[in-house]
C-alpha cells in the first residue's frame, strides 16, 4: 500500500490529469496518467509486476500468432 508521500504524488498526478482533461490538452493528459501509473507502480510488489508482464507477453504471443495464422 503507498505510504502518505506516495499518495500525495498520486493525488497530485490525478489532479494534473484531470485539470489537462477539462482544458482540452490530450497530449499533456496522456502524459500526466502515465506520470500517474509510474508512480503507482513504484510502490506495487515486484513480483506482481513481473506476473503481469508475463501475463501481457502471453497475450501478445497468443495474438501474434493468431494474426500471423489468419494471413
Amino acid at each position: 500500500m503507498p505510504g502518505s508521500g506516495s499518495t500525495k504524488r498520486l493525488d497530485e498526478a490525478a489532479a494534473t490529469a484531470r485539470a489537462a482533461e477539462a482544458r482540452g490538452e490530450d497530449n499533456a493528459a496522456g502524459e500526466a496518467w502515465r506520470r500517474y501509473r509510474l508512480i503507482r507502480d513504484a510502490v506495487r510488489d515486484p513480483d506482481e509486476l513481473l506476473a503481469e508482464g508475463i501475463a501481457l507477453s502471453l497475450s501478445a504471443i497468443e495474438l501474434a500468432s493468431t494474426s500471423l495464422s489468419q494471413s
